[in-house]
């Protein structure tokens, strides 16, 4: 009895080698990295550092492809992620509206992204709280610049201002404009990302709606 489950076993095993590097051999799932066509106009070097960090791996074409990923049938999951997330949006053939800043600013707020599995296996994406708005922040900024700035107080509070807190926090508050003045030059230099129209135009909301 023994001895024909051994028989059995190495029969398995034989086969399920076999069956490995033959798996090797298919011609689909490849890794690979396309040309890098057009990234987005980041609004400063250390955004990009970070996205290249975080993000870069599942959606550019500058994925730095782990061992595993030429093993198959393992190397078939890594592909399918990465084409997954590049068909999502790709940093290297970059269109405008392709990424919202709004929904990459929750994406990463709520820990979805990077995905928790991707951190498991790879340590050095995960950022820190200050990293993360930063990125944040960083994202808001290159996903509505140019001609998507915007222009509507009650607007860039939600936007700009919940990155580092809610915006129903300076909604609960009453300054007189040069202490808002004084509130958004702060919240600037800590890393809000405004333009100078843009603060002129969120002092005169704030001024004007939560005024003393």
């Amino acid at each position: 009895m023994q001895g024909k489950l051994k028989e059995y076993l190495l029969k398995g095993g034989g086969i399920a080698v076999i069956a490995l590097l033959l798996a090797q051999m298919l011609p689909f799932m490849q890794p690979s990295n396309p040309p890098v066509v057009n990234e987005p106009a980041w609004d400063r070097p250390e955004t990009r550092a970070l996205a290249k960090r975080a993000c870069f791996d599942c959606h550019s074409n500058e994925t730095v492809w782990p061992w595993y990923a030429k093993v198959a049938p393992m190397s078939w999951l890594v592909v399918y992620d990465v084409r997954n997330g590049r068909a999502k949006f790709n940093f290297s053939d970059w269109h405008p509206g392709d990424l919202p800043g709004t929904i990459a600013d929750k994406e990463i707020r709520t820990g979805k992204m990077p995905l928790p599995r991707y951190l498991l296996l790879h340590p050095e994406a995960r950022l820190t709280d200050d990293e993360k708005v930063q990125l944040r922040a960083g994202l808001l900024a290159t996903m509505t610049a140019g001609a998507n700035m915007t222009t509507d107080g009650a607007s860039l509070l939600d936007v700009r201002c919940s990155v580092c807190h809610s915006a129903d926090r300076p909604r609960q508050a009453r300054k007189t404009r040069a202490q808002w003045e004084e509130t958004v030059t702060r919240m600037i230099g800590k890393g809000a990302q405004l333009s100078e129209m843009e603060k002129g135009v969120l002092i005169d909301y704030l001024a004007k709606n939560y005024g003393q």
